[in-house]
């Protein structure tokens, strides 16, 4: 049997349907109940009898001289052994992707060999592996690779529990292109509120933002989706500075809420305006 003819009974629920009720034959047979059969499915004692006739026809099932006399036919056998084999194979890969999700990445703040237990500590956002003896250490796990300063490693087995606390975003308002953009904007306002807040990001949205930042000599850190990064990078931790106009601020605030609800966290966010 080859893998595509293998794959129909996950792909066809009525080939499912048959490898279940060959397989409660094969535990029950020669004496088999339709009803149990029904009972044991959850379907039908009609759809059980529509499907024994089908596997009748199709030479996987022997109807004896009695009533409820039911037996699987080598054909049937045959068939049965290669599906459950099948079905081993993919539960196996499941659980082999369970087992690398289960994996956790950080950063390697030192050169780490595989097997070794380290710290893990979370700073402006970024999960860290650290020596175990690191009195910041707010978890511990292995190693499951070698790894360098500065390069990725997986780590399994985790103890303890990090703490994430919230960031804050603070919300600039910006007047639209209707409304004058960046001329009526206060930049130096703008930049006492920047002063103030001391962000780790800086997020803004569209031209007017743009041209605020280049009147101010910073740089974006997030300009694309800057409502869902905005709250996610809340969320790690950081504190984040964003510039849009005044009928975007809706859907920042909406995001920021959204995350809080999904992710039970609380993330503080505040809105000012900027113009003059």
């Amino acid at each position: 049997m080859n893998r595509e003819s293998r794959n129909v009974i996950l792909r066809d629920k009525g080939e499912f349907t048959k490898f279940q009720i060959l397989f409660e034959v094969m535990r029950n047979q020669p004496h088999v109940k339709q009803k149990d059969i029904s009972d044991a499915l959850g379907i039908t004692i009609q759809a059980v009898s529509k499907y024994f006739k089908r596997l009748a026809r199709e030479g996987l099932l022997e109807v004896g001289s009695e009533r409820a006399d039911y037996r699987l036919t080598p054909k049937a056998v045959e068939k049965l052994r290669e599906e459950v084999k099948y079905l081993e194979r993919y539960v196996a890969r499941i659980k082999r992707d369970m087992k690398v999700e289960h994996y956790f990445p950080a950063m390697a703040a030192k050169a780490i060999k595989k097997g070794e237990k380290v710290g893990l500590l979370s700073k402006k956002g970024v999960l860290y592996a650290v020596a175990a003896s690191n009195t910041e250490s707010e978890a511990f796990g292995t190693a499951t690779t070698d790894a360098v300063r500065g390069e990725d490693v997986g780590l399994k087995d985790l103890e303890g529990k990090l703490k994430m606390n919230q960031g804050k975003i603070l919300i600039v308002k910006l007047p639209s292109i209707t409304q004058g953009g960046s001329r009526t904007v206060d930049v130096a306002k703008v930049k006492e509120f920047y002063e103030e807040f001391q962000p780790d990001r800086v997020g803004v949205m569209g031209a007017v933002g743009r041209a605020i930042l280049n009147k101010l000599g910073l740089k974006a850190d997030i300009e694309f989706g800057i409502s869902r990064a905005s709250a996610l990078a809340a969320s790690r931790g950081l504190n984040v500075f964003v510039l849009v106009v005044g009928r975007m601020v809706n859907r920042v605030v909406e995001e920021i809420d959204s995350t809080n609800m999904k992710n039970a966290v609380a993330i503080i966010y505040e809105v000012k305006d900027a113009t003059k």
